[in-house]
């Protein structure tokens, strides 16, 4: 026979049928109509070349190739099924695993201490890592399981892809401490009149972009920088004003927050993940833990 074209469901069946000496006994044990296991067992029989079970008085006697066979079959189906139990079972108090995250430095801030704080009491070699990289790699990345989810407002992750909506979390104005501007409500007219950060990562200052060319207005930006925190170390020692997302300045230092005078829509925080990992038990209990430690908290502001 060639095991290559073997269907390994034929082994649950021959090893059900050891067992019973009864088709229809056979089928009830594996949840199966009568006529589909006597359609497996012509399977076998077709290949092994072998009656295997012959009708006598006492029910389905085995040939002596069955009996031969019995003990190999039996084994397999037990690595088979210890195998697949382990994969189904995922223990972060005992599991050993490495879970990669593609974040912003925005979601890094906001979620791993709380994220880090929860794990402390699971098995020391349980760890996370943050991960960077371009977004035209995130999909290539996340199908071939060089991380396992991806976090951030990602429309451009559609087809193949699972999500789930975490939180909103709303922009802000930065400021520092002692800035003139904030000893009053910032209006249109003042934040017009100063000088600001523009980040290249992130949607805060296109939004405000957007909104102001709408009304045939402009910001005057000296600097731009790469990512939210450079903003706010910039801010806290400057006069310029930089828009951030409500995570970064709730853990900032030396700056101050006010509101934003326009209304522009809130950062839309979701975790993203490949299908092929949908059902994954490791993948499963990640998704999990973020959604209770972060899921639908309410957005301040």
């Amino acid at each position: 026979m060639n095991l290559r074209t073997l269907d390994l469901n034929l082994l649950r069946a021959f090893a059900s049928i050891y067992v019973e000496r009864n088709v229809s006994a056979a089928a009830r044990r594996e949840a199966l109509s009568q006529p589909a296991m006597s359609n497996a067992l012509n399977r076998l029989r077709r290949s092994f070349d072998d009656e295997l079970f012959v009708k006598t008085p006492r029910g389905m006697e085995p040939t002596v190739l069955a009996n031969q066979l019995i003990k190999p079959v039996n084994e397999a189906l037990t690595i088979l099924k210890n195998g697949l139990d382990q994969q189904q079972k995922f223990n972060p108090m005992t599991a050993v695993r490495c879970f990669r995250m593609l974040m912003s430095d925005a979601g890094e801030s906001a979620m791993l201490p709380s994220l880090m704080r929860g794990a402390s009491e699971l098995s020391g070699q349980l760890t996370f890592e943050a991960v960077k990289m371009a977004h035209d790699k995130y999909a290539e990345a996340l199908q071939s399981g060089a991380v396992d989810l991806a976090i951030g407002n990602l429309p451009f992750l559609n087809a193949g892809f699972e999500r789930s909506h975490l939180f909103d979390d709303p922009y802000c104005i930065v400021a520092r401490e002692d800035n003139p501007l904030l000893e009053d409500s910032l209006t249109l007219k003042s934040f017009l009149s100063a000088s600001h950060i523009a980040v290249t990562t992130g949607k805060a200052d296109a939004l405000v972009d957007q909104h102001l060319s709408r009304k045939r207005l402009k910001r005057n930006i000296r600097l731009v920088v790469s990512n939210y925190h450079v903003a706010v170390d910039v801010v806290a020692g400057s006069d310029l004003l930089a828009t951030v997302p409500q995570m970064i300045a709730r853990s900032a230092k030396g700056v101050s927050m006010k509101a934003l005078p326009m209304k522009i829509p809130r950062a839309a925080v979701l975790m993203v993940w490949h299908s092929v990992v949908h059902r994954d038990p490791a993948s499963l209990w990640l998704r999990q833990t973020l959604l209770q430690q972060f899921g639908d908290r309410p957005a301040k502001g």
